[in-house]
């Protein structure tokens, strides 16, 4: 059995009703492990349907491969479903909750600042820290980012090449969820 992440992007003109019996209907249907109940979450972009918020869910889940398809296909024409995002997570891997993410990353900014050199950010050069870098990370994230979204690239991070991959690919996925912008508008 292998670990994944599951994030919904539900909408928010469906009523709470129908959206909690889809989300039971769901969690009844394949084993959860373990459930982060975002909320209403403002997108960095506008939607088809001219809404900027969405409603984020995340489950982590143990299926066997076979069962992706299945979770696909429950997914693919649901109207309570806006986007699905389905992760690869390592055993070892920690699942974080979005709010205590963003209060660890509130105070470990307020430190940052203080100890800030140049345009150099330490935070994931650290051992200990790297444990953390995820895409609901978002405070931190935006860090590793330019004044018109762009990575930062590593000469200005001080990240290795493995943490600078893993930096990126967090970036890409935040973007993808709406959690960060593409570009500057």
């Amino acid at each position: 059995m292998n670990k994944y992440e599951l994030v919904l992007m539900l909408n928010v003109s469906v009523a709470e009703k129908d959206r909690k019996t889809f989300l039971d209907e769901l969690e009844k249907k394949f084993k959860m492990l373990d459930k982060d109940d975002i909320g209403i979450k403002d997108l960095s972009f506008k939607l088809k349907d001219k809404s900027d918020k969405a409603y984020f869910v995340s489950y982590l889940f143990e299926w066997e491969s076979n069962l992706l398809a299945e979770i696909k296909q429950s997914l693919l024409y649901n109207p309570n479903v806006i986007r699905y995002e389905i992760f690869s997570r390592d055993e070892n891997a920690q699942f974080f909750h979005f709010e205590t993410l963003q209060k660890t990353f509130e105070a470990e900014l307020e430190k940052l600042q203080d100890k800030r050199y140049g345009k150099k950010l330490s935070f994931f050069t650290k051992k200990e820290n790297e444990q953390y870098l995820d895409r609901k990370a978002v405070s931190m994230l935006k860090k590793y980012q330019t004044r018109f979204w762009d990575i930062k690239p590593r000469i200005y991070t001080g990240n290795s090449v493995k943490v600078q991959k893993k930096l990126r690919v967090q970036i890409i996925r935040a973007r993808s969820l709406g959690f960060l912008p593409f570009i500057k508008h």
